[in-house]
């Protein structure tokens, strides 16, 4: 089989992956979310098995097992605790520490903000890691593998019916840069890896049936410096109003953000709101 990917922008300076945090953990309220990141995790862990290229370096996504921990406020604990003990029923691995409030792990996290209850401190395979090295380590692979590659852009499919209500993707119109043509490309699968636009590629191809659930929703994310800020004690936190922090290296550097509600404009550009 001879695989072709279709890449919108080869420098992925728009892809959700790079532009993100880099975290990892298990600590979600839907077992759905829990067992992928169950999954992620121990492919992470084992990265080279499946993503390691003959004669090459090994992999290093850099990941930090720092945990996790989610800040909240009194009346939110009862919440949290339900949500923990769906996390230990799923396997999701936890540091036992018990609900406290800042006073019982404050000796560790003494800049945490108070009052708050801290629910268990997720440290197993929670953290966080490089984005650009694990991208980069799918695209070596496969290259390795053979597959083959081009800049554009798809923008269209030719169909024919097939038995039931079903269509059969034939043809793939695939936009090139800097030309008005565009490229039919001859298939017999197609896999829709748009990710936050696999919704619109589907809608702007015209295939029939039900639209695909998944829409694009901006976020922001800054970096800045604090010399006297959290060490290396400092995990992945989240506090009660939604923003999150994490430490970015050893120098001081810190990563963060805070997301915007639903409804956000501009969805298709990278530039931010003063006012948010």
């Amino acid at each position: 089989m001879r695989v072709l990917l279709v890449e919108r922008d080869p420098t992925y300076s728009q892809a959700s992956t790079v532009l993100s945090a880099g975290g990892i953990r298990q600590q979600f309220s839907l077992p759905e979310n829990i067992q992928m990141s169950r999954f992620s995790a121990k492919f992470l862990r084992n990265i080279n098995e499946h993503l390691g290229v003959p004669n090459e370096p090994p992999i290093d996504i850099q990941f930090q097992p720092s945990g996790y921990l989610f800040l909240a406020s009194p009346d939110g604990a009862e919440k949290l605790e339900a949500t923990v003990q769906l996390q230990r029923d799923e396997g999701g691995g936890s540091n036992p520490l018990k609900f406290r409030t800042s006073f019982g792990v404050g000796v560790m996290l003494h800049w945490a903000p108070s009052p708050s209850v801290f629910p268990p401190l997720g440290l197993e395979d929670e953290g966080w890691f490089d984005p650009w090295t694990l991208l980069s380590a799918f695209r070596r692979k496969a290259k390795s593998l053979g597959v083959l590659s081009c800049t554009g852009e798809v923008r269209g499919f030719v169909t024919s019916p097939r038995d039931g209500d079903t269509t059969r993707i034939k043809y793939v119109h695939i936009h090139m840069r800097d030309s008005r043509e565009y490229q039919p490309v001859a298939c017999a699968i197609v896999v829709n890896a748009a990710g936050a636009w696999a919704g619109e590629l589907l809608r702007m191809g015209g295939l029939p049936g039900p639209p695909l659930p998944i829409q694009p929703r901006k976020r922001y994310i800054f970096s800045w410096h604090c010399p006297d800020g959290p060490g290396f004690s400092c995990p992945f936190l989240i506090d009660t109003i939604g923003a999150y922090f994490r430490r970015d290296g050893i120098a001081g550097n810190y990563l963060g953000g805070m997301s915007p509600p639903e409804v956000s404009p501009g969805k298709s550009n990278q530039t931010w709101n003063v006012d948010f």
